[in-house]
């Protein structure tokens, strides 16, 4: 974008294949698209080899203002204490992320959340998705046979008084 006095303006069509021209024949590399970052587990989570061994897991801990912060705390007698609380924790609690150990605990429940324990709901996804098709307002009118015979009833009359008035 070039600069015009306050306010910005943009390239034509015809500027931009100019600009697009010059690059190929000065073969310069494109302008690369920016790529998303991603996800890397906080230095303070991580886990090492000899915490591992100490019993060490990655906690994913959700607060009461719906935060979540990460931390590594150690399973002591299936239990893990955060600041002055405590949860119990069982094998069925944990998950893996990268191969270690990671548990994910809500600030006010002493027990852990795990999303596979829920029931599986999403059997039903075919027949709701079906049925919102089935029941989506068309924005096209259709003619009835009320609109048809209408119709053709304008077109005999015209039809008629072309043969009458000769």
């Amino acid at each position: 974008m070039e600069i015009e006095g306050e306010y910005k303006r943009d390239l034509t069509l015809g500027e931009k294949l100019d600009k697009l021209t010059r690059h190929m024949e000065n073969s310069e590399p494109a302008p690369e698209k920016k790529t998303s970052k991603k996800f890397r587990l906080p230095f303070r989570a991580r886990l090492s080899k000899a915490r591992l061994n100490k019993g060490y897991a990655t906690v994913i801990e959700i607060g009461e203002n719906n935060a979540i912060n990460f931390r590594r705390e150690q399973i002591i007698d299936a239990t893990i204490k955060l600041d002055n609380t405590y949860h119990s924790v069982t094998s069925d609690d944990c998950l893996s992320y990268k191969g270690k150990p990671a548990v994910i605990i809500p600030r006010k429940s002493k027990v852990p959340y795990n999303p596979n324990n829920t029931k599986n709901t999403t059997f039903s996804q075919k027949h709701i998705m079906s049925r919102m098709m089935n029941e989506t307002l068309d924005t096209k009118k259709k003619l009835g046979g009320l609109g048809m015979s209408i119709g053709a009833i304008i077109l005999l009359a015209v039809l008629g008084y072309a043969f009458i008035a000769g």
